[in-house]
């Protein structure tokens, strides 16, 4: 979770350690106020404890602490203020019938169809635009 708020779709574990980081480093101390909303984009929580004169230092190390935490090792769960973050691996769901993929349901939100795995080729090999699959076939 980025932010302690909703899951955070990464492409990898290492993409989500990373923003978890930014988050706890810099998204959260300025949503919870520790850091202004308007400072500069180089000062974050490990900026500021470093300096050591922020009267927010205390609170901000909990969160550079954390941050540490997950660069110096393969951490997939942390608590912070009472927040708890996790870095979780997710698939995703696709519903297989006797006939193939079930097609998109009444419920679903979304209705878009699944998207072509492989480009449309000519006969020698080379990829048509995307419109020219609308097109027949030429004759040969």
């Amino acid at each position: 979770m980025v932010g302690g708020r909703r899951p955070a779709p990464c492409g990898s574990a290492h993409e989500a350690r990373k923003t978890l980081d930014f988050s706890l480093t810099w998204w959260e101390p300025r949503r919870r106020g520790l850091v202004p909303v308007g400072a500069h984009r180089d000062v974050d929580a490990r900026t500021l404890v470093a300096e050591g004169v922020d009267p927010a230092a205390s609170e901000l190390a909990a969160y550079a602490e954390a941050a540490d935490q997950l660069r110096a090792g393969r951490v997939n769960q942390l608590e912070v203020e009472g927040t708890v973050y996790r870095i979780a691996r997710t698939r995703r769901l696709l519903r297989w019938g006797p006939d193939g993929p079930e097609g998109p349901r009444p419920s679903d939100i979304n209705r878009h169809d699944p998207e072509r795995i492989h480009p449309v080729l000519d006969e020698d090999g080379n990829i048509l635009p995307e419109d020219a699959d609308d097109e027949t076939e030429p004759s040969v």
